[in-house]
């Protein structure tokens, strides 16, 4: 800021100088007989400014911003004051307009000023009944909180806005290294039970390495809310896109990563409430989605879900959930029911997770039937360990197909996949933008079949972003 002493009216218009004089004359209380010009340095201005809002004197503030920015356009002090002083008076767009410039203006400055920016540009986004523009300059506030206590206050602020927000949304986007995109065979071999060999496998149905993004999209709109129920609305959007490495490119050469890629759109409503003289809750939802595979419609499909919560306690929680799905494709319907029990048990320093679920798929095609069990555990830390908050989890999973035929014929057992996946899930809390931090996730996954077409090893490092609040 200026030091040196600049009369006002350096920048303004003698008429500016004299009606400046008068209104410190009326907030000072002083009634002398004959008004005179004031000259006030920069900082003067800025301090009387800052009082006069302070004092409530919204007006008064607003000109004496202008008359700063008069001086010098890209004052961020002036602009914050002005951001204020338009929000008191019922001018929220004007504020808001006011805080995006001081924004820009005061890159570089201090981080509690562009925190006062972004806190009063927030206000105002507020008092326009913009909520997502709200949700973006308090989380701008957080990454300049001054103090741990600032931060702390304004995540409390962003989640209890949010709690009261009939629309919500949640972005997750992720980048995966793989050096098995297509879960594709181990071996070039074809054999069952390892010993019958019936010849070998094409570039395709091999281990395929190469990187796959994903990017999801969940947006929820609470239609009607009250004390026992709640009513939303719910789209989502899922796109995942694969690039093979050019030892891919060699060894399937009649493949493009474009042919493995997947879609999906969906629209749903669900319904939680309690039931009728408890506490007991319960969620069911309806959803109507549409696939896509390889850039082709892969058909629409419809699901019905219920789940409750049998236990909610402090320290521990079970969750039981049912599910009913068709899909409807080119070539076939496809029904799949499922029923998963999932719990929480909390422990002093972290949490234990685990997880149960059966399902029962049966397709008009051949090979599409079949029946699922697995069985999760994991355990996160509540406290970072260094810079990262840390969880692993350990999953088992069993697959059998009563009928499977492979080359026209039947295979006297059938078929039986068997899946062991461990994974590590890291996420850096001291490092992110606006809230949203890095996440790295490893995973190794094998499976073992009694056909090796799918025994395969899968070494996977994900990369992606994730919201702390």
């Amino acid at each position: 800021m200026q030091s040196q002493s600049v009369a006002v009216t350096r920048g303004l218009r003698w008429a500016w100088a004299v009606w400046l004089g008068l209104c410190l004359v009326g907030v000072l209380g002083l009634t002398p007989a004959v008004a005179e010009t004031v000259k006030l340095s920069l900082d003067q201005g800025r301090i009387i400014a800052r009082q006069a809002l302070m004092a409530g004197n919204a007006a008064l503030a607003r000109g004496l911003a202008l008359g700063l920015l008069q001086a010098d356009g890209h004052d961020p002090y002036a602009l914050l004051i002005l951001t204020a002083a338009e929000t008191q008076l019922g001018n929220p767009t004007a504020g808001r307009q006011a805080g995006r410039a001081a924004w820009t203006a005061a890159r570089g400055l201090p981080e509690g000023l562009r925190y006062d920016i972004a806190r009063y540009t927030a206000l105002a986004a507020l008092q326009e009944g913009r909520v997502l523009p709200t949700q973006f300059w308090l989380r701008r506030a957080v990454d300049t909180a001054p103090t741990p206590q600032a931060r702390a206050q304004t995540i409390s602020d962003y989640k209890a806005l949010r709690g009261n927000t009939r629309l919500r949304y949640a972005i997750d986007l992720s980048v995966t290294p793989s050096d098995n995109l297509n879960d594709g065979a181990s071996s070039k071999y074809l054999s069952i039970d390892d010993w019958f060999v019936l010849g070998t496998l094409s570039g395709s149905a091999q281990a395929l390495s190469g990187v796959r993004a994903d990017a999801r999209l969940r947006l929820t709109y609470l239609l009607r809310t009250s004390a026992q129920s709640q009513t939303s609305l719910g789209f989502s959007a899922a796109v995942s896109r694969n690039f093979l490495s050019d030892e891919a490119k060699l060894l399937a050469p009649d493949l493009r990563g474009k042919d493995l890629d997947q879609s999906a759109a969906e629209v749903s409503i669900t319904q939680d409430f309690l039931w009728p003289q408890s506490q007991h809750p319960i969620s069911v939802s309806l959803a109507l989605g549409q696939n896509w595979a390889a850039g082709q419609v892969a058909g629409p499909y419809a699901r019905a879900q219920i789940s409750t919560a049998l236990v909610q306690r402090d320290r521990a929680a079970i969750r039981l959930e049912a599910t009913t799905q068709r899909a409807w494709r080119t070539d076939s319907v496809i029904n799949a029911n499922a029923l998963s029990l999932e719990g929480q048990y909390r422990l002093g320093a972290g949490s234990i997770n685990w997880g149960l679920a059966v399902s029962d798929v049966a397709g008009t095609a051949i090979n599409q039937s079949y029946n699922r069990g697995s069985a999760s555990l994991g355990y996160r830390f509540d406290k970072p360990i260094g810079p990262v908050t840390l969880s692993t989890t350990l999953t088992a999973a069993n697959s059998h197909y009563d009928i499977y035929q492979l080359l026209g014929a039947q295979l006297t057992k059938g078929r039986t996949d068997t899946q062991f996946d461990i994974s590590v899930d890291m996420t850096f809390q001291n490092i992110g933008l606006m809230g949203y931090s890095p996440t790295l996730s490893l995973s190794k996954t094998t499976t073992q079949s009694n056909v090796s077409r799918f025994e395969s090893n899968g070494v996977n490092i994900s990369v992606g972003i994730t919201s702390q609040f």
